[in-house]
């Protein structure tokens, strides 16, 4: 996979976009004894989505074989207050979301990809894709009716950029080309897929020095860009919220103007983060510091220790369906679970437990 490759070169993009993901901190898992679950086909009309039932959520963990080598994927779906099923993914594979209570699905057998949408609720899934070109990743639009994939070529690996296609199947359309490298990122190693508040799309593909995001308008294809920052954390507004460029976590979180170039440092140290509603959210000294992203006023976060903000996008391997402006935090070491995980209210700045909540 693209950024296992790149992490075993020790450039030091690579170590914070691994450190700023929980599942690279997260220890690989050997097997269950329940057998896979294989998701029978969704009882729907086609390009009908079912309707969302409960809080869903997903998890993804590496498995190993006896050498140690990575084997494959063990995902993990449910809905909060009941119960979970456990399916089986080759090595390169991913899942996204939820969106309105449903999981995006990749899995790739070394000549061809498959797209999955998995609804936790309802027990079922349908595939929207089967493709020969590598689909890395991918996301379901906020009103779950396309999904947006990112695509390399089989052989090179070279970045074919990113596809539209209707969640009832059918032909993609490209919406967004490749990056070629250059001396001031490199070559495309991982892309981050994931939806700013005002409807536009957040493509952050980073390379071996530095990553550039665009904005995409779905309507009119019109696209803005940034360029040589970390990974990605979301949109603000108009500006693109990043990590600068650094060795590794804690690194400074600033705020880029793509339409000028202007640059703000908003943290000069920040671990994982997130932004709620006008605010960012982040890890510092084992415990969480919200920052008004409108007055710039830092609070400490209370009864925070031990808790970092999971990660969202399309390169997250962990997510839950919770309302939007809410941040799901993770304790430090463990696998993120609807037991163990908590919702962050950047309004009221309380904690709380992940709630099952009927949509």
């Amino acid at each position: 996979m693209e950024v296992i490759r790149f992490a075993r070169a020790l450039v030091p993009l690579a170590a914070i976009t691994l450190m700023s993901t929980p599942g690279a901190m997260r220890p690989a898992v050997s097997g269950t004894a329940d057998p896979p679950w294989d998701p029978p086909a969704c009882l729907v009309a086609v390009g009908v989505p079912p309707a969302a039932a409960g809080t869903a959520w997903y998890r993804t963990d590496a498995t190993l074989d006896a050498s140690g080598t990575l084997a494959g994927q063990q995902l993990t779906v449910g809905v909060v207050g009941g119960g979970e099923r456990r399916v089986a993914l080759p090595a390169e594979s991913f899942a996204s979301g939820p969106v309105r209570g449903l999981v995006t699905v990749g899995d790739d057998d070394g000549t061809r990809s498959r797209l999955r949408v998995v609804d936790p609720a309802h027990g079922c899934a349908w595939t929207i894709a089967v493709e020969a070109t590598v689909i890395r990743s991918a996301i379901l639009a906020p009103d779950a009716g396309s999904t947006w994939e990112h695509r390399v070529d089989r052989a090179t690996r070279a970045d074919l950029g990113v596809w539209r296609r209707p969640v009832s199947g059918g032909i993609a359309s490209r919406v967004a080309p490749g990056l070629a490298p250059d001396v001031a990122h490199g070559r495309t190693f991982a892309t981050d897929l994931r939806w700013a508040p005002d409807g536009r799309r957040v493509i952050a593909s980073c390379g071996e020095l530095a990553c550039r995001t665009r904005l995409v308008d779905p309507a009119t294809g019109l696209t803005e860009m940034t360029s040589r920052t970390g990974p990605v954390i979301g949109v603000a507004g108009t500006r693109v919220i990043a990590y600068g460029v650094c060795p590794g976590l804690p690194c400074p979180v600033r705020a880029t103007e793509p339409s000028t170039g202007a640059v703000e440092t908003l943290v000069d140290e920040a671990g994982p983060a997130a932004l709620a509603v006008g605010a960012l959210v982040y890890e510092r000294d084992g415990h969480l510091v919200s920052q008004d992203l409108r007055t710039r006023v830092v609070s400490d976060v209370a009864a925070s220790d031990g808790l970092a903000p999971l990660p969202g996008g399309s390169g997250a391997t962990a997510g839950m369906d919770l309302p939007a402006g809410s941040v799901t935090l993770a304790a430090a070491g463990q696998r993120p679970a609807p037991s163990t995980a908590r919702r962050f209210d950047p309004f009221t700045s309380a904690i709380g437990p992940i709630e099952a909540v009927q949509r």
